[in-house]
This record gives structure tokens, sequence and C-alpha cells, in this order.
């Protein structure tokens, strides 16, 4: 009986070999690589569509920077009725004409003064009065205003672009995790029903030879005990075997929402070969690469940029405005002046305005010396982060080279096991023991693979690194 029990362990043994974990070829027709994933999640998140319209935004804020180079000329037209005519009392001076008078009349026995100005009434301007108006502003010389409102303009675009890019970065990470996710999941729950089918063709064997088993007449005879072994490793694989795939619909589901896809629609994706365990670029290189593109550290930069020129800016409302002005209303205004118009040049000089400009200056400086501060510490922040996963990645290649070795040290030992129990010169806890191990070993080759292309996808997330 102990022969069958060995031909068993002996064909499941070898259905049961190191785990490839990415086979190259596709699992099934329609099958979705990495980088097709990655595709359908730039063309389907929505995040992305928002980010493109700050982009968008940002463009029209320079347009709009821009115009204040140019006049505002503003064009107004109406009717206007009035209660009536303005009542006008004019004085007017007759005293070259009543002096002389004043002057001879009494002399003439006729004793009359005549007044020395005369009071006139008359009315002016039109009770229904319909004009066009058109009014002129020009800025000549702002001393730089309109040049730093332009900058900031441009700096807020490179901003949102950048922001733009980072939510791509981001999908990108989401995306890749997800990937690696389910495939890993998926691989470990073949592992899983592997040991499962395993597991239960031992509880079988091990029923039978303990059912027909003759201790006193053999060396070493299988007792319940060991079959009760067997049916609680037997379940302690079926509880490995549900969690595994609850967890490879989990990863399918969190794959499916990384690259904006309905959950209700089916996903199946390639296997890619992943064993070669990639990694070319040292420590220090990572490090420079990350200050040189991190969209974050990008931004800071921008950020220190900006503040600098709104504090240039507030600065220069010390400094006056010249520009020029002019009005033309038309065809004639209330009282009939015909095609009235005006122009001129003018200067605008602050005097005091209760300490306003002040306060903004001091504003812009701080915000100023914040940036440079922020981004000074998050350079510093961003080469710990690469130490650190630079330090994981490494190890967790060396994990894996390891667990490698393990597994076929665990595989031999347990076809070595399932001999011995086969000849009776081991007995079942030593089989158990390395069933048990053997999976475990398994399941932490499979684990080190995928914390090792996480820690990798985050680190060319972190560095900026093109994917």
């Amino acid at each position: 009986m102990k022969s069958i029990l060995l031909f068993w362990l002996f064909w499941w043994g070898l259905s049961v070999n190191i785990p490839q974990a990415f086979p190259q070829e596709v699992l099934s027709q329609g099958a979705l690589t990495l980088e097709e994933c990655i595709d359908v999640a730039l063309k389907r998140r929505p995040e992305l569509d928002v980010a493109t319209l700050d982009v968008l935004n940002s463009e029209y804020q320079v347009k709009e920077a821009t115009s204040y180079y140019y006049p505002r000329l503003n064009f107004s037209t109406g009717y206007t009725r009035f209660m009536g005519p303005e009542n006008f009392t004019a004085n007017v001076d007759i005293t070259q004409v009543t002096a002389p008078l004043n002057e001879f009349l009494p002399s003439a026995g006729i004793p009359i003064t005549l007044p020395l100005t005369l009071e006139q009434e008359f009315q002016a301007g039109k009770t229904n009065w319909f004009n066009v108006t058109f009014d002129l502003n020009q800025p000549v010389y702002t001393f730089g205003r309109i040049e730093e409102g332009i900058k900031q303009a441009r700096i807020g675009r490179s901003i949102a672009f950048n922001q733009k890019e980072k939510k791509k970065e981001e999908i990108i990470f989401e995306v890749k995790r997800g990937y690696y996710q389910l495939l890993f999941s998926k691989k470990l729950l073949d592992l899983t029903r592997e040991a499962e089918a395993g597991a239960d063709v031992v509880v079988r064997m091990v029923k039978i030879d303990y059912e027909t088993s003759i201790p006193e007449k053999e060396e070493k005879g299988t007792t319940r005990l060991d079959y009760l072994k067997a049916r609680n490793f037997l379940a302690e694989v079926k509880v490995r075997l549900s969690e595994a795939g609850k967890n490879v619909k989990l990863a399918e589901l969190g794959l499916k929402m990384a690259i904006g896809m309905d959950p209700s629609l089916p996903l199946k994706v390639t296997e890619v070969p992943l064993e070669s365990l990639p990694h070319d670029r040292n420590s220090g290189e990572m490090k420079e690469w990350t200050l040189e593109r991190n969209l974050d550290i990008k931004n800071l930069r921008l950020g220190v940029e900006l503040f600098d020129s709104k504090r240039k800016s507030a600065s220069k409302e010390y400094l006056p405005k010249i520009g020029i002005q002019g009005q033309y209303i038309g065809p004639e205004d209330r009282f009939g002046t015909p095609n009235f118009w005006y122009a001129g040049i003018g200067i605008t000089m602050p005097i005091f305005d209760g300490f306003s400009t002040r306060a903004k200056v001091g504003q812009a400086e701080v915000q100023f010396n914040k940036a440079k501060a922020q981004k000074s510490l998050l350079e510093s922040a961003l080469v710990v982060q690469i130490d650190r996963l630079n330090t994981d990645l490494t190890e967790f290649r060396e994990r894996v080279g390891i667990f490698k070795m393990a597994v076929m040290e665990a595989q031999e030992r347990a076809q070595l096991a399932a001999d011995g129990y086969a000849v009776g010169s081991t007995e079942y806890d030593e089989l158990l023991l390395a069933q048990r191990s053997e999976l475990e070993v398994k399941s932490g080759y499979l684990q080190s693979l995928y914390h090792y292309y996480r820690t990798k996808a985050e680190l060319e997330f972190v560095s900026g690194a093109p994917r």
C-alpha cells in the first residue's frame, strides 16, 4: 500500500516544481499586457480630464496677463430723459455802459441810478438725449508690473502641467501595483490549489494505509493520529485556498478601478517574465535623477520662482503708473456740442496707502522663504526615501535568490520524506513537516517577487524614471 502512496507523492512532487512566477505565454486571447493596462488607464481615468482643464485654465491666465499690454476700449450707448432743460442765471457786467450814464444823469437832473450788472435767465440742455460713448485707457509704462504678471501666469501654467504629469505618474504607479498584485495573487492561488490537491491525495492514501495497517506485524504502522494530522493540514490548506481566491477577486477589482474599467466587466491580463529582477541604476544615479525629474521638486522650484516674482511685483506698488486716457461722446452731448472728445496722458503716484504695500511685500517675502525651505526639506526627504527604496530593493533581490534555492531544497526534502515514508524509514510527522515547509517556502518566494516589483515601481514613481 505504501508503494501506491509513494507513486502518488512522486507524481504530486513532479507537478509542483519551482514556481515560474510569470511565464511568457499569454493566458488567453484578448488579455491585456501591463503597457496596455497603462494606456487604457491614461485614456479612461477622469482625473486626467480634470488636470487637462487646469492646464487649459492656466493657458487662459497667461493670455489674460498678456492682454494688459493692450489698450482698453469700451463702448457704451443709451438714451436718457431728463426732467427738462437746465435753468441758468447769468450776471452780465454792463459797467462800461451804465457808469458814464450814472455820472451824467444826476447832472441832467434825472435822479436815476442804473445797475452795473444785468441778471439774465435762460434754459439749456436737451430733455431727450441719445449718446454713443467710447472710453480709452492705454498703459504706457507700469515699471514692470505687467511683465511680472505674465511671468507669474507662465509659472502657474508650468505648475499645472507638472500636476497633470504627476497625476499620470500616480495612475501608472497604481496600475503597476494592481497589475503585479493580480498576477501574484493568481499564482499564489494556483500554488495553493496544487497544494490542496496534493494534500487531499495524501489524506486518502494515509486513510487507506491506516485502515489496512497491521501494527503488530509491522515495525511501524500508520495510526489514526497520522490520519488526523493529514486531515488538519488539508483543512489548513483549504482555508488558505479560500483566502487566496478572495485575494484574487480583490486584486482584480483593484486593477479594474486603477485602469478606469467597469467592475462588472471581465478582465484578463497577460503574465510576464519577472524573475530576471532588472535594476541597473545605483543609488547615486537615482538620487541625481530624482532631484532633476521629480515633479514635486519641479513644482516647488517653480513655487520659489513664483513667490520671488510676487515679491518683486508687490514692491513695484511703490512706483507710479503712466497711461493714456481718452473719451469720445457723439453725435453731440446734451448741450449740443457735436462730437465731444478728449485725450491726455497721466501719471498715478501712490503717496500713502495705510502701509498696505508694505504688508504685501512682507507677505510675499515670507511666502518666498517658506517655499525655499519646503524645497530644501523635500529634497532631503526624497534622498532618504531613495536610499530606503534602494535598500529594500537590494534586500528583496537577495531574498528572492535565497527563496529560489530554498524552494529546490524544500522540494527535495519533501521527495525524500515521501520516499522514506513509503519504505517505513520516516514517520509521517516528517512528511507533514516537509509538505508544510514546501508550501511556505514557495509562498515566500512569490511574495518576495511581488515586493521586489512593487518596490521597483515605487522607486520609478518617486524618481521620475521613464516607464
